[in-house]
């Protein structure tokens, strides 16, 4: 039989304990995924550093890196000894002026780091709160595309940009076969399960399967809770649960299954353009 290509995700968290604790917990749970038999490891967005978006980016911003920084170093060194790719989110440097932009980046075993995907849609401040991430980040350029591991095509999305059905078409278009969802943060503002809804409605129109990574726990920065509010999940291209939600999950991608999904749901093909009305 076969092999098929093994993604695994985790929660990680909660970063309040310094970011040594954070690589530490993440190591951890790469090496678990690895053993496991994950042929692609998936972390967190900023998972290595504190949610601090409600702070004021003054005296509490999310400290910026380069590719070349620490925690993409930190990656890099584990990905190249379990011999499995890492995807994780990280705040990245800018390479000119302006502020940090909020990145995937995937660390690949043979000692590469690459951006894959910079967050495109930044959320307004929570209600009761100052600021919020557009406070903190740069908006990434309205792109999206896949990068090859192995056998398959990932495309990432960062947090909220899975909430814009044109990001996941364009993650389709691009050829994707798994849309990884890199997830942290409060959403107190969402009735129980629609998270999981969101994966779900948006792998089976698309023919792809997801696979989210979400911080878990509450953190505390200057006083303030911060919940994390996502679930680690994966999720088949006809929109059924594969694994979780979980601490951890494994999902076996099945060429055939993709290839079912998309002769049986062929949204995208069907897809006109609306032109909108008013009366």
């Amino acid at each position: 039989m076969e092999r098929f290509f093994r993604v695994g995700a985790a929660s990680t968290g909660p970063a309040g304990g310094g970011e040594g604790c954070a690589l530490a917990g993440a190591e951890r749970a790469a090496e678990a995924l690895a053993g496991a038999g994950a042929d692609l490891v998936i972390l967190p967005e900023l998972f290595a550093v504190p949610y601090a978006a409600a702070e004021d980016p003054g005296r509490f911003g999310h400290p910026a890196e380069p590719l070349d920084g620490p925690t993409a170093a930190w990656a890099v060194g584990v990905a190249s000894r379990l011999g499995v790719p890492i995807l994780f989110g990280m705040a990245l440097s800018p390479d000119g002026p302006g502020r940090p932009l909020n990145a995937a980046v995937l660390a690949r075993p043979e000692g590469i780091a690459e951006t894959i995907a910079l967050k495109i849609h930044l959320p307004p401040a929570a209600p009761g709160q100052p600021f919020g991430e557009a406070d903190h980040f740069d908006a990434g350029p309205a792109r999206i595309g896949t990068v090859r591991v192995g056998p398959i095509r990932l495309a990432a999305l960062v947090c909220y940009d899975r909430r814009f059905p044109e990001c996941w078409r364009a993650a389709a278009a691009a050829g994707a076969d798994i849309v990884a969802v890199l997830v942290a943060g409060p959403a107190p503002d969402d009735p129980d399960g629609i998270f999981l809804a969101e994966l779900r409605t948006h792998a089976r129109a698309n023919a792809v399967y997801a696979v989210s990574a979400a911080r878990s726990g509450i953190e505390t920065i200057n006083g303030r809770s911060v919940r994390h509010d996502g679930d680690t999940v994966a999720v088949g291209p006809d929109g059924a649960v594969v694994s979780g939600p979980g601490a951890a999950v494994l999902a076996d991608i099945d060429p055939a299954r993709l290839s079912l999904a998309a002769e049986r749901n062929p949204t995208a093909r069907r897809l006109r353009t609306l032109i909108p009305q008013r009366s």
